[in-house]
């Protein structure tokens, strides 16, 4: 399950790397390749608000299987597309329904005993981490010798492929009928967020753990693709094994909920988070600076995703595609206006801009972090 969490994300990332590419190709300039990553983080939004849900409503097995293909087929478009509007199409139909992922994560924590939920759910992260990660080594290298449409190419392949083993191999899970239809199951997912504190305030949390995610990977590209680095695109692909460093982060934010001390690690977080984003900034000019920041905020971003997780799922596994949608809803809302908000930054102010931005985030997270101190879904 790792595996197809991993590779289902994964190809919502691919485009990273190459908006400097897509910029050139299809005449964009740089405000406007950064619009294409916001656009990918939007449409897994709504794919979280309109597709997860369906967890609880159908059945997981075909639904799963059902939209893999989709976002097999959607990769293929993007690599065939003549036009910018239908490589945009392609794209916005991959950050949609490769939300799969989001209905296999609630999936397995529901097949694992409690005691073992928050390890189990740091396995299935750094399966999420490792293909959001390493998609961009692997689109980076495949552009640089074959071209950006190959990186598609060779994806849709791969998800096509895993599209067969999980027909082959993922279970059947007997589940209770919900007596709400389509509609009201969407509606019950924002009243579950508004009367519980718990969901509310790790949603709020997840939106500014992802905001910080999207604020350094949008321009990211950009900054070493000019001075002071001018990297190849293989190169820049390369960064993503540094990111991958912070799978730890998903081992250790497991641990913590295991042993109940989530309260603890998501004040550390923060102020990982402060200090990561000091080494950013000086990243601007000193490499060894970027790669340790880097590494740094990868670490505790994934480390507070597994905290709020491991504490959101310990719920009714009837819920378990509301509670999914309506976190990861949150979470990648918080992605959104950190692609958007850091794109603009750099447009107009350029990587110190980015990196005072971010900074800024940590500092909110610190704050509620210090404030919210629920731990119970009641």
């Amino acid at each position: 399950m790792a595996l197809a969490i991993g590779l289902a994300v994964a190809s919502n990332y691919f485009v990273f790397p190459l908006i400097e590419v897509m910029a050139r190709y299809f005449g964009l300039d740089v405000a406007s390749s950064g619009m294409l990553i916001t656009l990918t983080q939007l449409a897994y939004a709504l794919g979280l608000i309109f597709l997860v849900p369906l967890g609880d409503l159908l059945d997981n097995k075909k639904l799963i299987v059902s939209l893999y293909a989709v976002v097999s087929i959607s990769a293929l478009l993007i690599a065939l597309a003549p036009s910018l509007w239908l490589f945009v199409g392609g794209l916005l139909l991959v950050g949609a329904f490769c939300t799969v992922a989001q209905i296999l994560m609630p999936l397995a924590a529901s097949l694992t005993a409690p005691e073992q939920r928050g390890r189990v759910i740091g396995t299935l992260m750094s399966g999420l981490l490792l293909g959001i990660l390493l998609s961009r080594t692997f689109s980076g290298l495949v552009a640089h010798w074959w071209g950006w449409r190959m990186v598609y190419v060779l994806g849709a392949a791969m998800l096509l492929l895993m599209t067969l083993i999980l027909q082959w191999k993922l279970p059947h899970v007997q589940r209770e009928r919900s007596a709400l239809g389509y509609w009201q199951t969407l509606v019950s997912v924002w009243s579950l967020l508004w009367r519980t504190p718990l969901l509310r305030q790790r949603g709020m949390l997840g939106a500014l753990d992802f905001c910080l995610f999207s604020v350094l990977w949008t321009p990211l590209t950009l900054l070493l693709s000019h001075a002071p680095y001018y990297f190849s695109l293989s190169t820049i692909g390369l960064f993503g094994l540094f990111g991958a460093l912070g799978i730890f982060g998903s081992n250790v934010g497991g641990w913590a909920a295991d042993k109940g001390h989530t309260y603890a690690m998501t004040v550390v977080c923060a102020l990982l988070f402060l200090l990561s984003w000091a080494l950013l900034y000086a990243g601007g000019m000193y490499l060894w600076a970027l790669i340790g920041g880097v590494i740094l905020l990868d670490f505790a971003i994934q480390a507070l995703h597994i905290c709020n997780q491991s504490l959101i799922y310990r719920s009714d596994p009837a819920l378990k595609g509301r509670i999914a949608s309506g976190y990861m809803s949150m979470y990648f809302i918080g992605g959104v206006l950190g692609s958007l908000a850091s794109a603009m930054a750099y447009a107009h102010y350029g990587w110190s801009g980015v990196a005072l931005l971010g900074g800024a985030i940590a500092l909110l997270i610190l704050l509620c972090a210090l404030l919210f101190k629920c731990e119970h879904m009641a």
